[in-house]
């Protein structure tokens, strides 16, 4: 590599580095704390108590039904398990003359008796670090920074390997040359842990601009594969009646069987059109839980409109979650993301160390300059 090439790429990963630092700190922190949410929760004691555990659940219709009763003039949008609290569904509803997913408020039910469950998302410190984490409270802008912010780490990360090879060479792997100065020594400690998490933090990194970027992205299904699929629908009138919830799951479960329903979205909404229901059906456990099919389900006759793969950008959505907050294969899992963030935040400190050290090696020198 020439000398003005490695100048060049040094300035990139410098000023992108000191860009992300202090963002990436905070999500780091926050990340922590949500990587073990569900056992901070629990040793709190805010955990729902999910009661009837020992009966049957209830069709998704009558636990519909329950959440119109809870809400009357609500309309609802969505519904999701919780993968977290087996029993637990959200019923996402938005109020009275509303029909923005941005203004939908989630409501947790008991899949086993239809009841409310004794928690209120909204105010639990689960859900403010969620928020602080997800788009810095400031809404659909905080998450397009957030996902400028991604980006930049990741052009900082290619141009760290970049840099990696002509700084060590000639250095065994693993080495610190605790000899040398502070400087050389946290460069060295620097550059171990940045290589060491390179592969973990493009996986978060990348997962993460894609959860920026969701409604963007749904905007884009809206448009395009949906629009695709409800085409021969989109002259016809508005059903003047819906067939029953457990006839569209009927439908949807006969398109896909062995699998469940993981996520819907209901006849009216945005991102499901007039005249259907959609369905993310999916199986098994672990990340394949993760992965869904998609079913649009006729709401006028519970005929299957479409029965097809999810596009590989909406499956890239769905697993972006588990593997983002690595959630999906218990403790063991946990334990290492939570590893790999403090080693990150360890990497965080010895990028802003050394080029405080550089400033102020360069201040020395000019003031000697003029001395």
């Amino acid at each position: 590599m020439t000398a003005n090439a490695l100048r060049r790429w040094t300035v990139l990963h410098r000023w992108t580095s000191l860009f992300v630092t202090l963002n990436l700190t905070l999500l780091c922190v926050t990340g922590l704390y949500l990587v073990f949410h569900d056992e901070i929760d629990h040793a709190r004691g805010i955990v729902p108590v999910i009661a009837g555990t020992d009966q049957p659940r209830l069709a998704l219709g009558e636990i519909v039904a329950a959440a119109r009763e809870k809400h009357p003039g609500w309309t609802e949008m969505s519904y999701s398990e919780d993968q977290e609290h087996p029993g637990l569904v959200y019923i996402s509803m938005c109020p009275p003359g509303v029909n923005d997913f941005a203004k939908a408020k989630p409501f947790l039910f008991n899949a086993h008796t239809g009841e409310p469950a004794d928690l209120n998302l909204d105010e639990t410190l689960s859900m403010w670090v969620l928020k602080l984490h997800i788009n810095l409270f400031a809404g659909i802008i905080g998450e397009l920074y957030l996902a400028l912010v991604g980006i930049a780490l990741l052009v900082a990360l290619l141009s760290g390997v970049v840099l990696y090879a002509p700084f060590m060479r000639g250095i065994r792997f693993g080495k610190l040359r605790s000899e040398r100065s502070k400087r050389v020594f946290r460069l060295d400690l620097h550059n171990l842990i940045g290589i060491t998490t390179l592969a973990w933090l493009s996986v978060v990194t990348i997962t993460g601009v894609i959860l920026e970027l969701a409604k963007p992205i749904l905007a884009i299904y809206q448009a395009n594969d949906l629009a695709a699929m409800t085409a021969d629908f989109r002259d016809l009138p508005k059903p003047v009646r819906e067939v029953p919830l457990e006839s569209a799951v009927a439908s949807a479960e006969k398109a896909w069987p062995r699998h469940h329903v993981s996520f819907a979205l209901f006849p009216g909404t945005p991102y499901s059109g007039e005249h259907h229901y959609t369905f993310f059906m999916a199986k098994g456990d672990g990340l394949e839980s993760r992965i869904p099919k998609l079913a649009l389900i006729d709401a006028s006759d519970g005929g299957i409109t479409v029965a097809r793969e999810a596009p590989l950008y909406i499956k890239a959505l769905f697993v972006s979650g588990p593997l983002h907050f690595g959630d999906y294969a218990g403790m063991p899992l946990k334990i290492i993301w939570a590893l790999f963030t403090l080693l990150t935040l360890v990497l965080c400190v010895t990028g802003i160390y050394l080029t405080y050290a550089r400033i102020r090696s360069r201040s020395k020198t000019t003031e000697a300059l003029k001395i």
